[in-house]
């Protein structure tokens, strides 16, 4: 028995080493994930702006953007902020489309942070929806699905989803009780306004999407027509690889059964 035991701790240490993540995975024309450094951003006391996209002032404070609430560092807090971890553009650029390709592994979507003042207080004022979208075989925005909004939102409220095929993120900004929505997506050729006080919609990328993790990705929005560009005014987490201790633990039940049957087998 204790050879037994021994040849399944075996097993199980090199299934774990030799696992194949399987995770959604970000792709769209022309990007690719570009690394940076905290230096990106200068110090504190003398920020710097330009470089990366997402790099601009933030009328929240001088050290408010999305890479600031990344390493952890300055004025905008998230909960666990992972570091200077890599961001998707053609060199320091947006790029015009992006998109998660499936696993088929449902979704997890964490909210880190809200800095905007679009919260729906005082009345008529803004507010933001958020939620994701399927894409169509023809790379149009399908069926959209809200998972919360800035109104009653909390930090650390968590939505779950299940995306059949290829799809994305938006956020939905809502003026003056619908009297100009903005739609904003990942595909920012698919962005749009309505209602009878709209305004031309501005031509930028309105997302940020970061990753140093398969399967976990840090996005970042912006959600006003011509805004700041600061990428804070929501931040979510996407998470969605099998964690290995599911691996363990499923190692460890085979051990207690095989403990359990030898007792059997001696009483």
């Amino acid at each position: 028995m204790k050879r037994i035991y021994i040849e399944l701790a075996s097993i199980i240490g090199l299934a774990l080493f030799t696992q194949t993540v399987h995770a959604d995975a970000l792709a769209g024309p022309g990007g690719a994930f570009q690394q940076w450094t905290a230096a990106v951003l200068g110090p504190a006391s003398a920020p710097i702006h330009g470089g990366p996209y997402w790099n601009n002032y933030s009328p929240d404070g001088p050290t408010a953007n999305i890479g600031w609430c990344l390493v952890g560092t300055g004025g905008c807090v998230i909960a666990s902020p992972p570091g200077a971890i890599a961001y998707w553009a053609n060199g320091t650029a947006s790029v015009a489309n992006m998109y998660f390709q499936s696993s088929g592994i449902p979704v997890t979507v964490s909210l880190l942070g809200m800095l905007t003042n679009q919260l729906g207080t005082p009345q008529n004022s803004g507010y933001n929806v958020f939620g994701w979208y399927e894409i169509n075989a023809n790379g149009t925005i399908g069926a959209m699905t809200a998972l919360w909004n800035s109104k009653t939102a909390t930090i650390g409220e968590t939505a779950t989803f299940t995306p059949s095929g290829s799809y994305g993120l938006f956020l939905e900004n809502i003026q003056g009780n619908g009297q100009a929505d903005y739609f904003w997506f990942m595909n920012k050729t698919q962005d749009y306004s309505a209602g009878p006080d709209k305004n031309p919609i501005d031509t930028t990328q309105h997302f940020a999407v970061f990753s140093g993790t398969p399967g976990q990705y840090f996005v970042g929005m912006d959600d006003t027509d011509n805004g700041s560009l600061d990428y804070n005014d929501m931040i979510v987490k996407v998470t969605n690889a099998p964690e290995p201790r599911m691996f363990v633990l499923s190692g460890l039940s085979i051990l207690c059964g095989l403990q359990l049957r030898r007792k059997w087998a001696t009483a």
